[in-house]
């Protein structure tokens, strides 16, 4: 029986239109459908299946006899619930109806997902012939298929209209013609009935309890669940709410096994839906074909971007399912609004589902629309997208939609798209006079015909001011001025790695970003650059992109010095070269820069140059480990922004003038309360800081305090009714407003937050329960989920990371220094267990030989796992620092070094060498720290066809650096100078420790003098006559990282 509902959104509609609360929405669905399904129960059958304002209903027969009496009960069924519920009289004029189809035959259950997460749909030939004679439905009737027609008795009994097909529409029935065919079988059934559940044993009753919570907890919705284990009503989970609505439908080739072509496909779905943050509800097979419908919004999933999350991932699915053969075509119909969500249905059988005109219109877009994303308008305006994703599609009369307004078609550009940096919808507020000074700049770059332009844009300003809602506005002005954009946002976890801001520039200007195979990279880019002035000089990019190109003449001849030069002259043509003549200039957009490494600094500026120019947005900048006051500034980001070239703007905040119309932005109204705007400009202190207003209406929408009326040609707000919002308390900061929000979260939840604080940006659960060892797994679990659901925490590739850095800094900060040294010890032994194998020690000691035999078995093997040591090592080196374990520290800074030289990242082991150096290692260590900078330095200048000359090049300039040591000793000795021992060791051209390579034996014999020296870790300063000094300094290019 495939029973269809008409009303449901019309009874939606009007209960939001009269202000009837969600509760009794619910009781109204909840008396309807459980007096269908009560009837439905009585009659033998079992609710399979809801699809909405749909249920499928099955009547099990195992043999012909059977079949016959499972008809009669599904037409005998279906005559009482159209006489009891159809035009079925609601309180808000409504009036509700059915539309009955029926057939008879095999039905398949294909059982689909994960052992996580199940679903199951309905399919085969009695599916088929119910979608057949649903079609000849229309509200109060009830159509039986052939297959159901002609497994009726005696028809004379039953008064049927014939209709197209061999489909006949039910009239009719006499009462003795049913009772005469259900008592036929009456007996038999009553003899094989199975015993009542009463009728078992009490423990044997808890037992299969526990077994069907454990079969059907992978069936429930997610937003179910977690009521369920918080042990709350279901009446809970009832709701309107914003949810943007995805429906998938699939047209298969039914030559491929049926079952595993559908959990191929649910494969892919559930993938990308994870991904995007979605929710998988439902999939059916007997209405439109194979569809699913995925939700975006729910209880738990509500985030931020989730509009324009269910474009990207709709977009994403179709690119994947039509790259299966069992797949002939996909479509996908989205919109965006209010529908219900919540568990309706009987008693026994009740499901978690959404209702509404929206849930009924993306069915239909996605019917209407074959083969395309369609959306609604609505859908386009809040997806914050940029007008190119979106198409026109010709207007099409949608079923039961009277003014569906304009439909559009979306589509992934990916050409000129910002995937770091959101686009705005709204003008920027406020800051006139510093975006004037942004403009101005972009126009002198512009213009410019030389290098004597501004190459910095530096925007500067306390956390949430508007730095990136800055930066979106001067790259859209860029745009306009037909400037070249590339964008890039380090995270924290960035910060301590190497090279990495600027390996990915230079990727990005060569177009390698997407290319991860060093051999790929070196194809490209000889293809790319053959024939052109700046092929010659592409091997001096090896070490940074991590590719072995030959190293031409001109360049494998250049002294240390002039191939610094060169690297540096390289970059600006990088820039200057790869920019198309429809090109006015560059802009490179770095958001965040704060947590650009400190390596990458050294390079910024040599990008910069001709029509290029940098735009940083520039957080707080954070102390050194161990520094009681001041910032870290490396000194390559001091020389960028004390440089004379480098603008600086300094957001302050917004004037209190513009809180009203920044308000209107934030609820997307075109007015707000008068009450509203006072009371929170009466709290501030100053300017006006857009983040804490944003996290103060967002607090206030969350318990309902505040209404947006839809009414009307433009949305505006309300205040609730009852509120007085003057008697609430508003944080006066945002990092006040961040304590505020966390100390009124849970005790468990609070607690969750704090210790997750301490691990970085993304993190699992798995995690968090080691570092909560006291707390059971199941409650931390819970404290997962309603963290997720509290918008704290964000589910995304199967990790967990915080909704706002600034929020994880602030619970950072609520922790003490011991807790913060305690869990930063508990996430290091963490990671040494789950990554490399160690197990408990009950003491802490250090020994180079026996750990290097475990830990450098895997290195020997190389790929993929050497490249996860190199992630692991610099967090291991981040948190036995934060530790205050000195010796832990020395020691992953060491493994750090092996695998980037193993991978050949020769930059990446020089920083990792010279940080170990400056932490007072052991003789031992220090002997090891210089046999890794010989073997890193010796790389530099190493390519795939003159490795076999490694031995002489290696001792040509190890003999001259003994020969410069021994001279710069003599002069110093002749002038009467004593030696100064420096605190730490000096680079006399990076101001970074000298790192002094091993000599080989030939050298030893000849010098042992001088091999001594270069073994010792601290390095004298001497002064020098002329020559001597020339000659030390060309010298010790070979034994330092080649900027």
């Amino acid at each position: 029986m495939f029973l269809d509902i008409s009303g449901f959104t019309a009874l939606c509609e009007q209960f939001s239109l009269q202000n009837h609360g969600v509760d009794e929405l619910t009781k109204t669905l909840n008396d309807y459908l459980g007096r269908i399904e009560d009837l439905v129960l009585k009659a033998g059958g079992d609710v399979v299946e809801f699809a909405g304002d749909a249920m499928l209903v099955l009547w099990e027969a195992p043999s012909v006899e059977s079949r016959v009496t499972a008809v009669v009960k599904a037409i005998v069924c279906s005559r009482k619930v159209m006489k009891t519920c159809n035009n079925w009289d609601t309180e808000v004029g409504v009036k509700l109806g059915v539309k009955i189809g029926l057939s008879a035959g095999e039905v398949l259950l294909t059982y689909v997902g994960t052992k996580s997460f199940r679903l199951f749909s309905s399919s085969g030939q009695a599916m088929l012939d119910v979608n057949a004679a649903e079609k000849y439905c229309d509200k109060g009737t009830i159509i039986l298929a052939p297959s159901a027609w002609a497994l009726c008795p005696e028809r004379k009994g039953i008064n049927v209209e014939k209709l197209d097909e061999g489909h006949v529409r039910v009239l009719n029935i006499r009462k003795t013609w049913a009772e005469s065919e259900l008592t036929k079988e009456s007996t038999p059934q009553e003899q094989q009935k199975p015993k009542a559940m009463d009728e078992f044993p009490s423990f044997r009753k808890v037992n299969m309890k526990n077994v069907h919570k454990h079969d059907l907890r992978p069936f429930i919705a997610a937003p179910v669940l977690h009521k369920l284990e918080e042990n709350q009503p279901m009446e809970y989970l009832c709701e309107m709410r914003d949810v943007t609505v995805v429906f998938i439908n699939l047209s298969l080739d039914h030559g491929h096994d049926h079952s595993r072509s559908l959990q191929g496909v649910f494969d892919k779905i559930s993938t990308a839906v994870l991904q995007f943050q979605g929710v998988i509800n439902k999939i059916f097979e007997f209405d439109k074909g194979t569809s699913f419908l995925v939700l975006f919004g729910l209880p738990g999933f509500k985030h931020e971007d989730e509009v324009g999350h269910a474009l990207q991932c709709s977009s994403q699915i179709i690119m994947t399912l039509n790259d299966m053969i069992e797949v002939r075509q996909v479509s996908v119909g989205v919109t965006t609004g209010k529908v219900f969500c919540g568990v309706v249905g009987h008693p026994e059988r009740h499901e978690y589902t959404v209702i509404g005109p929206k849930v009924n219109m993306a069915a239909r877009l996605m019917m209407n629309y074959p083969g395309k994303l369609s959306c609604d308008e609505e859908t386009r305006h809040r997806s914050f997208l940029g007008t190119a994703h979106f198409h026109d599609l010709p207007e099409i009369t949608l079923k039961g939609m009277d003014n569906p307004g304009p439909i559009s078609e979306y589509i992934e550009a990916d050409v000129g798209k910002d995937h770091s940096i959101p686009e705005a919808k709204h003008a920027i507020l406020g800051y006139v006079a510093e975006f004037l000074e942004a403009l101005n700049t972009l126009d002198k770059v512009c213009v410019s015909s030389d290098y004597r332009h501004p190459l910095f844009l530096v925007v500067k300003g306390e956390p949430g001011v508007g730095k990136t809602r800055f930066l979106r506005s001067v790259i859209d002005a860029a745009v306009k001025n037909d400037m070249r954009i590339l964008c890039h946002r380090p995270s924290i976890s960035s910060a301590g790695n190497p090279y990495t801001t600027a390996c990915y520039v230079i990727a990005e200007l060569l177009e390698l970003g997407g290319i991860s195979s060093p051999q790929e990279r070196e194809q490209v880019l000889e293809d790319r650059f053959e024939g052109t002035e700046l092929f010659n000089s592409l091997s001096l990019l090896n070490n940074l992109l991590g590719i072995q190109l030959t190293a031409h003449e001109s360049v494998f001849n250049l002294s240390p010095a002039e191939r610094t030069r060169a690297l540096q002259r390289l970059l600006g043509r990088i820039v200057q070269g790869t920019q198309l003549d429809s090109y006015s200039g560059t802009l490179i957009a770095i958001d965040d820069a704060q947590y650009v490494d400190r390596d990458s600094w050294g390079y910024l500026r040599y990008f910069a140059g001709y029509s290029c120019l940098f735009v940083l947005g520039m957080g707080a900048l954070r102390r050194s480990e161990g520094a009681l006051e001041g910032p870290l500034v490396p000194e390559g980001m001091d020389k960028v922004l004390n440089s004379p070239l480098c603008v600086h703007v300094k957001l302050e905040g917004l004037e209190p003038v513009n809180m009203e119309a920044l308000l209107c932005q934030f609820l997307e109204v075109a007015s707000v309360p008068r009450e509203l705007t006072n009371l929170l400009a009466s709290r501030l202190t100053g300017q006006i800081n857009p983040s804490w207003v944003k996290q103060c209406v967002t607090n206030l929408l969350h318990h309902q305090l505040l209404e947006i009326n839809t009414e009307g040609r433009q949305p505006h707000c309300n205040v609730a009714e009852g509120v007085r919002l003057i008697d609430l308390e508003i944080p006066a900061s945002l990092n006040g407003c961040m304590v505020s929000f966390i100390d009124r979260l849970p005790a468990a939840e609070r607690t969750a937050v704090k210790i997750a604080s301490i691990i970085g940006a993304s993190f699992n659960s798995a995690v968090l329960s080691h570092l909560m060892p006291l707390t059971p797994t199941h409650k931390v679990l819970e404290s997962i989920g309603g963290l997720t659901s509290a918008g704290v925490f964000i589910y995304e590739n199967g990790q967990l990371r915080f909704q706002s850095v600034t929020l994880q800094e602030t619970a950072y900060g609520l922790l003490v220094e011991k807790q913060r040294r305690k869990l930063h010890e508990r996430y290091a032994v963490y990671l040494e267990q789950r990554f490399l194998g160690f197990a408990k020690k009950k003491k802490k000691s250090f020994s180079l030989r026996k750990k290097k035999s475990r830990m450098v078995q895997e290195r020997k093997l190389g790929g993929s796992g050497e490249m996860t040591l190199q992630v692991i090592y610099p967090q291991l080196v981040t948190h036995w620092r934060k530790a205050g374990n000195q010796t832990k520290t020395v020691e992953y800074l060491i493994h750090a070094a092996e695998s980037a030289v193993s991978l050949g990242s020769t930059m990446q082991a020089i920083s990792f060498i010279y940080q170990a150096k400056g932490m007072l290692p052991t003789q031992d260590q220090v002997v090891h720290l210089d046999a890794l900078a010989a073997q890193a330095t010796t790389s530099l200048f190493l390519t795939r066809e003159k490795r076999k000359h490694i031995s002489v090049n290696k001792q040509r300039w190890q003999l001259a650096a003994a020969k410069a040591l021994r001279a710069s000793r003599e002069a110093a000795s002749k002038d009467g100078i004593k030696a100064k021992q420096p605190s730490k060791p000096v680079d006399l051209y990076h101001a970074k420790p000298v790192v002094a390579p091993r000599l080989p034996a030939a050298v030893s014999q000849e010098a042992p003098i001088e091999q001594e020296e270069l073994r010792r870790r601290d390095w004298p300063v001497v002064a020098m006559t002329a020559s001597a000094t020339v000659l030390l300094f060309l010298t010790l290019y070979y034994t330092l990282v080649i900027m």
